[in-house]
């Protein structure tokens, strides 16, 4: 709690200053604020999966749990096209994965189409439905956000000398993982469980899309995410009663390297504790066409083909990639279908189930392989940084089931090869109030290393009413799980919340 009082009087400094100024000149500043409470009650090791998932970790895993969260978001105009943005959002928690912790603190600098934040915030996605879809595979929205320095574009920009034709989308920055505490504390060696766990890890994103001019009758948006976990340190229990620890660098040049999957080739011979690839790289290309029915219907039909390496971005994963169909109505007023997504999850390739290069192996050995086999990609999983998770919450597709769920203490994924189909329905029934379904069905087989013997599935849905009234909303919700993996989870939700305005 001392921790959090700290980083909000500091954040308070940052922002809060500039504002109070602004108040006593002509410059416009706005300050409004939002107060909201939400519980869970039901029955089942863990709250339903569809009330959790792609929400930025918000709500727990653990059942019967609740939160009341406060935030306050400030805007004040420096000149004409440049405005000073902030907001400190924290949440108290019962019975959840962590009590006190401020959820989003940033501060935003933008002018015109182009902007510069600091901090943490929660990210929405570019091109998925963030309240819809399954989830993005590399950029996420289901693990808490990770404090970062980044530069990108205030959504689609036209490109110079296109005439409108083209636009783009971009957005890079580095941060740090703040869940160092938590792998340490969730972490037990035991046979055929742990062995390992890292620490201190860091963070590098970069995303950029390209979208022809979407006004006209079809259009496509093609473009990459890409994600790298870098520098840290492991600890390693294989000699139970001898651990190690080995370290990354992070220095100018780390950074640097982490643009593009480069590294040193000849690590080995070096003995330096670096990789032939500096860092954890994985991410999606992605394509997508969009079709203009009239001016107010408009379908999308896309396809994220995932990637950990090489053989990913050649497309050597077969059908592997999130495909979807998305339909909105823009048409004003009220629409019983508002928004629909439909999508198949398929990640069990993974660029087949062997690997044998002779890069993986020091001197003698390497010159003596002659053969080369890329595959088994191992989706979200790394051998120095464990997980590609954020507090045991993957920072991808939650289809792929997050470690935080594993009973057993793995702190890694244990079941990445998966098929799975999702539905995500929303609307208005009334002026005032609206509606959101969404379920998904999964099957899955492990890992190519660890497969399963029992084939794992499971049925989730929401239901959910939400009755808008003025700055007030009120919502409430019946989810459900059925099957081997979360097991049988039954929540009822409700949640409240007020936005109001100071200034």
């Amino acid at each position: 709690m001392k921790r959090l009082i700290k980083q909000l009087g500091i954040f308070s400094a940052c922002v809060l200053l500039p504002a109070s100024v602004a108040a006593q000149d002509t410059l416009p500043t706005r300050i409004s604020y939002t107060l909201s409470a939400e519980a869970a009650v039901g029955t089942g090791d863990f709250t339903a999966y569809q009330l959790v998932t792609n929400r930025h970790h918000v709500l727990s895993v653990r059942p019967n749990t609740a939160y009341m969260r406060g935030a306050v978001n400030i805007a004040h105009t420096l000149a004409a096209n440049t405005v000073l943005s902030g907001c400190i959002d924290a949440i108290a928690s019962v019975h959840a994965d962590h009590s006190t912790y401020l959820q989003q603190c940033y501060a935003n600098l933008s002018y015109k189409s182009l902007f510069l934040e600091v901090g943490a915030r929660e990210e929405q996605p570019v091109l998925r439905d963030d309240l819809l879809s399954s989830g993005a595979f590399a950029k996420g929205t289901n693990a808490k956000p990770v404090p970062q320095v980044h530069i990108g574009t205030n959504g689609f920009v036209d490109v110079p000398f296109t005439r409108g034709w083209l636009q783009a989308n971009f957005d890079g920055g580095y941060g740090k993982a703040l869940d160092g505490d938590y792998r340490e504390r969730a972490f037990y060696r035991g046979e055929d469980v742990n062995y390992s766990y890292a620490t201190g890890i860091w963070y590098h994103q970069k995303h950029l899309y390209f979208r022809t001019n979407p006004t006209k009758k079809f259009f496509v948006t093609a473009g990459i995410d890409h994600v790298v976990q870098f520098a840290g340190t492991k600890h390693d229990y294989a000699i139970k009663d001898a651990p190690t620890t080995i370290e990354k660098s992070l220095n100018f040049k780390t950074f640097y390297n982490v643009i593009l999957p480069v590294g040193d080739k000849n690590y080995f011979e070096h003995q330096a504790n670096e990789d032939w690839v500096y860092g954890n790289h994985l991410g999606t290309m992605t394509v997508q066409i969009g079709w203009n029915i009239d001016r107010h219907h408009l379908l999308q039909a896309y396809v994220d083909d995932p990637f950990e390496d090489g053989s990913g971005m050649r497309k050597g994963n077969g059908w592997d990639g999130l495909w979807g169909l998305q339909y909105d109505n823009k048409k004003p007023g009220k629409q019983i279908v508002r928004r629909a997504v439909a999508e198949f999850l398929q990640t069990t390739n993974q660029s087949g189930p062997l690997h044998w290069d002779g890069g993986d192996y020091p001197e003698p050995v390497r010159s003596q392989i002659t053969d080369k086999v890329v595959g088994n990609d191992s989706y979200y999983s790394h051998t120095f940084y464990g997980s590609y998770a954020h507090y045991g919450m993957t920072f991808g597709n939650a289809l792929l089931t997050s470690p935080i769920y594993n009973t057993d203490g793995f702190n890694d994924f244990k079941d990445t090869r998966v098929k799975a189909w999702h539905l995500g329905l929303c609307g208005e029934i009334t002026d005032r109030l609206s509606y959101l379904v969404k379920g998904s069905y999964r099957e899955g087989w492990g890992t190519y290393k660890v497969p399963l013997s029992t084939k794992h599935h499971s049925f989730d849905a929401v239901f959910k009413g939400i009755y808008n009234a003025g700055p007030w909303q009120f919502g409430a919700a019946y989810a459900f799980d059925k099957g081997n993996i979360y097991g049988d989870c039954s929540s009822l939700n409700i949640n409240i919340a007020y936005h109001g305005k100071i200034l």
